[in-house]
C-alpha cells in the first residue's frame, strides 16, 4: 500500500519556550523513526513504547512531536516488516489510553482507518494490536461509535476473526457492545450474523470472554423485538440460548455473571417476544438476582446496574411491581443508597477498595434509588402508603436542586409516579412544599439543543400535569407563580412532541371545573395561533387535548355565554378545522385506536365541545350555529356513521339543538328534516340499544310533528 511519507521537516517546527525543552529531550526518539536504517526504527520504537506506557504526559509530549504521523506511515508502508507494525500499532493503542484530547489527535491523523487496515493482515499478533487500539479509541469516545459501521466489511472482518485468539474474542465483544447505539447497529450485527458468534462464547471457560459476550448480548436485545425474538430461538451447540442465561443466575457463578445474565433476560421479557419466556424465571429468579444486587454490601457498580435494571422489568407490570415489595425487604435496600460511604475498615482492604469506588459516585446512586422507587410505586396505591415517607421527600426535593440534571431528571420521574396518589398530593406533597423547587425547575429557559435540558423538561411538565389537578393543594400557588406562560412557552414549543403534550395535558386539567377566570385566563393564553398550531398537529393526542381543554372551558353553561362572547369564532373554528383534518387524508402519524378509526375519534371530541356551544343561550346558538347549514350538514353525516361513538355525539348535538320550543328551534328542525336526519335516525333506532336508544327515541320524538 503506497502513502505519502512525512516530512520530518514539517514534523518538527520551531517550538518556543518550554516545549523547546521538551522538543530537545525527546526530538531524538521520533527521529529514529525516521532513520533508513530498520534496526535503528525498530530501537526508536521500542524506546518511545517503553517511555509512554504509563504516562499520559509522555503520550502527549509525542503527539505533539509528530510521532503518529509517522507511526500511520510505518503501518501502511509495504517495507515496513509484521514487528514494525506491530510496534506502531501497540504505541497507538498506549497513546490512544492518555487524555481525550489524544484521542482527538489520533482521529485526525486518521489512525482509525489505519488500524482497519490492520485488521485485513494475516499476522495475529499485529491484528491484536489493531484491535485493541480500536477498542481503547471506541470505549474512550462516545463520538466514535460510528467509525466501525460506516464500512459494514469492518464489522464483517471484526466478526469473522472473532474466534482467532481469546483477545480477539474479549476485544471484539466490547467493541461491539460499546458502539452498539441505535436500532440500526443492532439490525446490521443481526444480520451478519453476530448471535451464533455470541452464542459459542457464552459457554466459554474463560470467564473474562463470557462477561464481554454477556455484554454484547444486553446491548443488542435492549428495546429490539427482532433480535430478541432471535436470541429466544438461538442455540450453543448443544442447548439454548435461554437455558444457558438462566443457569447463569445461579447464586453459585459469579456476581458479574449473573448480574449481566439477568439484565439480558430482563431486556427479552420487556420485549414482544416476551410470551415465550417462561414467567417463572421472571419471577422466582431473575427479579430476586437483581434485588440481591441492590444489596449495601454490593459493589456499587452492582447497585446502580441492579436497580436501573430491576426499574426498566418492573415499570410496565404492576404485579411485577408487588413482588418486588416483599422481595428479601427491597424497600429497606433502596433506603441504603441514601447513605454516604463509610470510613473504610484500614485492615479490610476489600473494604478499603469499596470506599473508594463509593466515594464521588453520590449523584450515581440517586439516579439509581430514583427510578427504582419510580417504577416500584407507578401503579398500586397500597404500596405508596408503605414505601412512601417524608424523609423520601426530603431526598426528592433536595435532589430536584441537585447540580446533575440526571438526578433531578430522575427525581421527578420519582415525584410523577407519587403524584397518581391523591393523598400523597393532597398531604405530603404540600407538606414538603415539593411545588416550589417544581417552579424553579419549569422556570428554568429550555435549551433545545441539548437533550438533557428537553428531557428535565419533559419530566417537570409531566409532573405539573397532576399538580394542575382540580383537587391539587399546589395549584392556587403554582398558578401565582406565572406558570401559565411558561406552559404557551411549552405548546409553542417544537423541540419535543412529549413536551407539547404534557403542556397540553397541563391545561386540560388546569380548566376541568375551573372558575370562569381561570378559563378566560387560559383562553386569552392560547389565543387563536396557538390554538391553531395545536389543532393541525399530527400528534393525535395533542388535537384531542386541545378539545378536550374548549370542553372543559364550556362544559359549564353558566359559563358557555360568556366564553363565546369574547372567544366564539375562534372555537368555531376549531371544531371547522378539526372537522375537516378528520376527512381523507389522515395526517401519517394517526395511526388506528385498536380497532377504531382515528378520525371518528377526533370527530367525536369536536362534536362534545360543539354539543356544549349548542346548550348555551338563544343569542349565542343563533350567532353560531343557528344559519350554519355546512355545520348541520355534517351533523347528519356524522350520525350516519358506523362509528358507536360518533354517531351518539352527533344524535345529542342534534337533540340540544332542537329540544327547546323556540321559534329557531323549530326552524332548525326542518332544516334537519331537509337534510335527512330524520330517515338516519329511523335507522339507528332499529340497531341502537341501550342508552343510545334511548337518546335516539328522545331526539326521533323531537321531528314527530311538523310545525302548523
Amino acid at each position: 500500500m503506497e502513502v505519502d511519507q512525512p516530512n520530518i521537516n514539517e514534523v518538527f517546527p520551531p517550538i518556543p519556550g518550554l516545549l523547546s525543552e521538551v522538543s530537545a529531550m525527546y526530538q531524538p526518539y521520533v527521529e529514529k523513526l525516521y532513520n533508513d536504517n530498520g534496526n535503528v526504527v525498530v530501537e526508536g520504537l521500542t524506546q518511545i513504547k517503553n517511555l509512554v506506557i504509563g504516562n499520559n504526559k509522555q503520550k502527549s509530549n509525542f503527539i505533539v512531536l509528530g510521532a503518529v504521523p509517522r507511526l500511520v506511515y510505518l503501518i501502511q508502508h509495504e517495507s515496513s516488516d509484521v514487528s514494525t507494525k506491530t510496534h506502531c500499532a501497540v504505541i497507538l493503542g498506549s497513546l490512544a489510553k492518555g487524555m481525550e484530547a489524544n484521542v482527538k489527535s489520533l482521529l485526525d491523523y486518521g489512525v482509525m482507518d489505519v488500524m482497519f487496515y490492520g485488521l485485513q493482515q494475516p499476522d495475529i499478533k499485529l491484528y491484536e494490536a489493531c484491535l485493541r487500539c480500536i477498542r481503547t479509541i471506541v470505549t474512550s469516545s462516545r463520538a466514535t461509535s460510528d467509525l466501525i459501521f460506516v464500512d459494514s466489511s469492518v464489522v464483517s472482518i471484526l466478526l469473522d476473526s472473532i474466534n482467532r485468539s481469546t483477545c480477539s474474542q474479549e476485544c471484539t465483544c466490547e467493541i461491539l457492545s460499546c458502539c452498539c447505539m441505535t436500532k440500526h447497529h443492532q439490525d446490521l450485527l443481526y444480520n451478519l450474523g453476530v448471535l451464533a458468534q455470541l452464542a459459542d462464547l457464552l459457554v466459554s471457560n474463560i470467564l473474562r470472554v463470557q462477561l464481554k459476550a454477556l455484554h454484547t448480548f444486553s446491548v443488542l436485545c435492549y428495546c429490539n423485538d427482532n433480535v430478541c425474538d432471535a436470541v429466544l430461538k438461538a442455540r450453543t451447540k448443544d442447548r439454548s440460548v435461554i437455558s444457558v442465561l438462566e443457569e447463569m443466575l445461579s447464586r453459585g457463578q459469579p456476581v458479574q455473571i449473573q448480574l449481566l445474565s439477568a439484565k439480558c433476560l430482563t431486556y427479552l421479557y420487556r420485549s414482544g417476544a416476551a410470551h415465550c419466556l417462561d414467567k417463572e424465571i421472571v419471577y422466582k429468579k431473575v427479579l430476586p438476582c437483581l434485588v440481591r444486587m441492590c444489596d449495601a454490601s454490593s459493589d456499587i457498580e452492582e447497585r446502580l446496574v441492579g436497580a436501573r435494571t430491576l426499574a426498566y422489568l418492573i415499570e410496565n407490570e404492576p404485579k411485577l411491581q408487588r413482588h418486588a415489595l416483599i422481595c428479601e425487604q427491597f424497600p429497606k435496600k433502596l433506603e441504603a443508597y441514601f447513605r454516604h460511604p463509610t470510613a473504610a475498615d484500614t485492615q479490610n482492604m476489600a473494604d478499603i477498595r469499596r470506599f473508594k469506588n463509593e466515594l464521588g459516585r453520590g449523584n450515581e446512586l440517586l439516579e439509581s434509588v430514583f427510578l427504582a422507587y419510580a417504577a416500584l410505586l407507578s401503579n398500586d396505591e397500597d404500596m405508596r402508603k408503605i414505601v412512601c415517607n417524608e424523609s423520601l421527600l426530603q431526598h426528592l426535593v433536595q435532589a430536584m436542586d441537585n447540580s446533575s440534571s440526571n438526578v433531578r431528571i430522575a427525581s421527578l420521574i420519582c415525584l410523577l409516579s407519587l403524584s397518581r396518589s391523591v393523598q400523597i398530593l393532597r398531604t405530603t406533597f404540600e407538606d414538603a412544599e415539593v411545588w416550589k423547587a417544581v417552579l424553579k425547575i419549569a422556570h428554568k429557559p429550555l435549551v433545545p439543543n441539548d437533550p438533557s435540558s428537553v428531557k428535565e423538561m419533559v419530566a417537570v411538565s409531566g409532573l405539573l400535569c397532576n399538580l394542575l389537578l382540580e383537587f391539587s393543594p399546589c395549584k392556587t400557588k403554582i398558578l401565582s407563580a406565572n406558570i401559565l406562560q411558561t406552559i404557551k412557552n411549552w405548546c409553542e414549543s417544537e423541540t419535543s412532541p412529549n413536551l407539547k403534550r404534557n403542556a397540553v395535558w397541563c391545561l386540560c386539567n388546569l380548566t376541568f371545573q375551573a372558575e370562569l377566570k381561570l378559563k378566560l385566563d387560559v383562553m386569552t393564553l392560547l389565543g387563536h395561533d396557538v390554538m391553531f398550531n395545536l389543532l393541525t398537529s399530527t400528534d393525535y393526542d395533542v388535537v384531542t387535548k386541545t378539545l378536550g381543554i374548549l370542553n372543559n372551558v364550556l362544559t359549564n353553561n353558566e359559563h358557555t355565554d360568556t366564553v363565546m362572547a369574547l372567544h366564539g369564532d375562534t372555537v368555531m373554528q376549531a371544531c371547522v378545522v378539526v372537522m375537516e383534518t378528520t376527512s381523507p387524508p389522515l395526517p401519517a402519524t394517526w395511526a388506528t385506536l385498536g380497532e377504531r378509526d382515528v378520525s371518528s375519534a377526533v370527530a367525536t371530541h369536536a362534536l362534545c365541545v360543539l354539543n356544549c356551544v349548542a346548550a348555551g343561550d338563544t343569542g349565542t346558538v343563533r350567532k353560531y350555529m343557528h344559519e350554519n347549514e355546512d355545520l348541520l350538514r355534517k351533523l347528519v353525516e356524522f350520525a350516519s356513521r358506523t362509528d358507536e361513538e360518533l354517531h351518539t355525539a352527533a344524535v345529542a348535538c342534534m337533540y340540544t339543538l332542537c329540544e327547546s320550543e323556540t321559534a329557531d328551534a323549530a326552524i332548525r328542525k326542518e332544516k334537519f328534516r331537509a337534510l335527512g336526519a330524520q330517515d338516519v335516525l329511523l335507522k339507528l333506532s332499529i340497531s341502537a340499544s341501550g342508552p343510545m336508544a334511548e337518546r335516539v327515541k328522545s331526539t326521533l320524538h323531537l321531528f314527530q310533528h311538523k310545525p302548523n
